[in-house]
């Protein structure tokens, strides 16, 4: 079955968050899943890494609760 062309994109896009905000790239069946699926997990990549980016900004701002 021909996939359309949004979901092989949202499916590289979410390869290419995974590389990078993990270093390296992971067999994860993309091809499985529907494009509401791709939206969503897109979307935790992209709320997890600006969570992880203001507690490290939190985190810079108050060094003493280490």
């Amino acid at each position: 079955m021909d996939r359309p062309i949004e979901h092989r994109q949202l499916a590289d896009a979410v390869r290419i968050e995974i590389a990078r905000s993990l270093g390296s790239p992971y067999q994860v069946g993309l091809d499985a899943l529907d494009t509401k699926s791709l939206r969503e997990l897109l979307r935790l990549l992209r709320d997890l890494e600006a969570e992880k980016q203001a507690a490290a900004r939190r985190e810079g701002m108050m060094p003493w609760r280490r």
